[in-house]
């Protein structure tokens, strides 16, 4: 392995470590874990896996069609095979390149590998093909209609390769206090607004609204805005009040239904492209760092995607964040001259010092993607990792 590197104005400029020659295990994981982050034929390999999960997902549908199933019922058992002896190959293939994953490395042993196992979207992916095989084992005895809903279960795989996916649980997971906090809103409303009924409308209809149950059950579908009728107030007061509740119901259900809409557009944003552990490994720049300082690293960045012409920086302009290059190439320009800028250099080290502004002026020659740090969220970094802030500064070689 090697590395290239120059000095631009006091700045070292580090290339990307390449590896000659890849194992097979290595380049299987490249092929199966990175996809559109690696391009070419991991590109195609994810391509043709999600068609496969969307088209077993039609056959499942289409199954139910007496028309279609009848006549065709060879070829939609011959896709179920197909289908499964391909997520049956795809799953061992992981498992055997898992060692390749930072996270588990290979001297994990045992305890490393049963933590891969039981990552989420690897137990969705062994359920996409083990129910075949139970099926198959118990034959009559397991009712086939429930076996077609789990098997429904395989669109769960396409999560795998969706940015939007990972982005809404993480939404979900970094607003679970305002969520929790809406919920408890909500359960004190349902209570509140089901005791308020129930002493309006208790004794004119003791039948729906006599006991506290029954009120509540009224006010779930009121605030709800859904409404079945089948209890509804008959006394003026009663009415005055349901309306007051419907109102009330459209505020409380806008509350989380904004605070997952916000978070969830703006972690989008923030994720242009998908950053992996290998991703960041790979970067000379953190080179060494340990397991929990990559993770924090990983957490912290952000991804953009810069189109061509794209200025990136502007010399003489607030100095808020700092750049990592993944691909692409860009031209920088300063006081002392001008350079290009390729994959593996940074942009944006002024960013370490507080109120600092830009020196050079970087603008995009071709759609570049880059990792991303926030001014203070990279200084956070530094002080907690003196390593990468002596790397930023050139202090020590990287």
């Amino acid at each position: 392995m090697e590395q290239n590197a120059e000095t631009r104005s006091g700045r070292r400029i580090a290339r990307p470590k390449v590896e000659e020659h890849p194992t097979a295990r290595q380049w299987a994981y490249l092929i199966l874990e990175e996809g559109l982050t690696e391009g070419g034929i991991s590109r195609v390999v994810e391509m043709l896996l999600i068609a496969l999960i969307v088209s077993n997902v039609l056959a499942v549908i289409l199954e139910t069609v007496p028309e279609l199933y009848i006549p065709y019922r060879r070829f939609f058992s011959a896709f179920e095979t197909f289908t499964v002896v391909t997520f049956a190959i795809e799953y061992v293939a992981r498992l055997w390149c898992a060692p390749e994953d930072p996270r588990i490395g290979a001297n994990s042993g045992f305890r490393g590998w049963l933590r891969f196992t039981l990552r989420p979207m690897m137990v969705v992916d062994i359920l996409s093909f083990a129910l075949y095989f139970v099926a198959f084992a118990l034959g009559a005895a397991i009712d086939l209609r429930a076996l077609r809903v789990l098997r429904l279960l395989r669109l769960l795989k396409i999560a795998r390769y969706s940015q939007a996916m990972p982005a809404l649980l993480g939404v979900l997971y970094a607003e679970r206090r305002a969520l929790f906090g809406a919920f408890i809103l909500l359960i004190f409303t349902v209570c509140v607004t089901g005791e308020v009924m129930h002493l309006i409308e208790g004794a004119s209809q003791p039948k729906a609204f006599g006991t506290l149950p029954g009120a509540m059950y009224w006010a779930i579908t009121t605030l709800t805005t859904v409404g079945y009728g089948d209890e509804t107030p008959i006394t003026w007061m009663g009415k005055l009040f349901a309306g007051i509740t419907m109102v009330t119901g459209l505020v409380l259900f806008a509350l989380p239904v904004g605070i997952i809409a916000t978070g969830f557009v703006n972690g989008l944003h923030k994720r242009e492209f998908t950053i992996t552990w290998s991703m960041v490994k790979r970067q000379p720049l953190f080179e060494d760092f340990d397991m929990e300082a990559t993770r924090q690293i990983l957490d912290t960045m952000g991804a953009s995607v810069v189109q061509d012409h794209t200025r990136i920086t502007v010399a003489g302009q607030s100095a808020n964040m700092f750049y990592l290059v993944i691909s692409g190439r860009a031209h920088a320009e300063d006081e002392t001259g001008s350079w290009d800028i390729e994959a593996g250099d940074i942009i944006g080290e002024e960013a370490l010092n507080d109120s600092a502004t830009y020196t050079r002026t970087v603008s995009a020659r071709t759609e570049m993607r880059m990792m991303v740090l926030l001014g203070e969220d990279l200084r956070r970094l530094s002080r907690k990792y003196p390593l990468l802030q002596k790397r930023i500064r050139n202090e020590v070689p990287w």
